[in-house]
């Protein structure tokens, strides 16, 4: 038990420790925040600038053989409506830069829905104010005969909703009862990308430089398999801990600034917490882990350098990734075959698992023995773990062969 303890420490410590850890952990959040008001900034300046430029449109021309533009719309705008007859002059002029541009509403304008735009630039900031200046003229003078400026604002921008879900003759949570499990499919990934990759680098690196040699003199490998596979657990928590916080702090910041909106009308303060459910998720999750981890040590037990295990690890990857492309299917039609076997496969199960618990569309049965299978996988996983680094620690000329691997010993 204490050389467990060893061994889970010194691969907890050795990785917590490295620089570049703690310069991923915190440079994500940093720059996803960065981009976020960047974009942010970059939206208002846009806004601002074609407003401004907007402004400025004196030289711009207005065309109107649909007779469904508002005259005078056009006239509090400080542009004017000029003849139809006109219209190749204009266009010529426009041609010429003797005018900023001209906007041409043609007579079947109901029935094709089309206009034409000329423009004598092309900095896509005019551009925009241009077309933004049309389409505002056409919205406004549809939207006029409707009266009061709240009624012309509701017909151009809609309403938001409040969503109340009725089910067995109850009122429920609706989609809010998706918030709780959902966030394990969003653990699973940020799991997934930062963690489970450090089984395969440990293991193939230490084989690669010889060291793993001298660690075998003192442990066994079952033991060593296992104390590393609890080591980046507790790294994985670590960096739970820490995303989490992030998250909150992120929460509670965009609270203060009045920006926070989930979409389909989620609402935090009503999301529910069923035991069954969450239950369910943190063992897909767990299990999940501890499978792709052992898999991943395989491979690196198994490769000859670092290179090759990370180049056969890209499976693994693909099949974490791969239930996204079946997501609708997965959502709206889940006794399709295809769903279910994407169930119980390995590669897929956790993701698929913990999006099908998300939604609640798996009954009881499938969803335990779903449970079941995988833990019967992610046993197989770390035995196939433990097998694979036995034969190939010490092996650095070729790949162990899969009859050596299930051959009795």
């Amino acid at each position: 038990m204490s050389k467990l303890r060893s061994v889970i420490r010194h691969e907890y410590l050795t990785i917590i420790r490295q620089p570049s850890f703690w310069i991923v952990m915190v440079s994500m959040p940093l720059i996803i925040g960065v981009i976020i008001g960047l974009n942010i900034l970059s939206n208002q300046s846009s806004s601002e600038r074609i407003e401004e430029v907007a402004k400025n449109l004196e030289t711009v021309m207005i065309v109107d053989e649909s007779k469904l533009i508002n005259r005078d719309v056009v006239e509090q705008s400080g542009l004017s409506i000029k003849p139809a007859s006109q219209t190749d002059e204009l266009i010529e002029a426009v041609r010429d830069g003797e005018a900023q541009g001209l906007v041409v509403f043609p007579k079947n304008l109901g029935s094709s829905q089309k206009y034409d735009i000329y423009v004598n630039t092309s900095d896509i900031t005019t551009v925009s104010a241009v077309t933004s200046l049309a389409d505002g003229l056409l919205k406004t003078s549809l939207f006029l005969p409707l009266g009061s400026p709240e009624i012309i604002s509701l017909a151009q921008n809609g309403a938001s909703s409040t969503l109340t879900f009725y089910e067995d003759g109850r009122e429920t949570a609706g989609f809010n009862e998706y918030i709780a499990p959902g966030l394990f499919v969003v653990l699973f990934y940020i799991i997934f990308a930062f963690s489970v990759g450090y089984m395969l680098t440990s293991i193939s690196e230490e084989k690669e430089n010889r060291s793993m040699e001298m660690v075998l003199t003192y442990v066994k490998p079952r033991t060593l398999i296992v104390g590393k596979l609890l080591g980046v657990s507790l790294v994985t928590l670590t960096q739970l801990v820490f995303f989490a916080v992030m998250a909150s702090i992120a929460f509670l910041v965009a609270q203060q600034m009045g920006s926070f909106n989930l979409p389909f009308g989620l609402d935090l303060s009503k999301a529910t917490l069923d035991p069954i459910t969450l239950l369910l998720s943190a063992g897909y999750l767990i299990a999940g882990f501890l499978m792709f981890a052992g898999f991943m040590t395989t491979v690196a037990a198994v490769a000859p350098s670092a290179k090759e295990a990370n180049n056969f690890s890209s499976v693994f990857y693909i099949g974490a990734f791969i239930p996204f492309y079946f997501i609708t299917m997965l959502i709206a039609d889940p006794k399709n075959q295809i769903a279910t076997f994407l169930t119980y496969f390995p590669l897929t199960s956790p993701v698929v698992t913990l999006i099908r618990n998300t939604v609640g569309n798996m009954d009881p049965l499938m969803a335990w023995t779903a449970l079941g299978t995988m833990i019967i996988f992610m046993v197989f996983s770390i035995w196939i773990a433990v097998r694979a680094f036995r034969l190939g620690a010490l092996e650095f000329a070729q790949t162990v062969s899969l009859s050596k691997l299930f051959k009795r010993s």
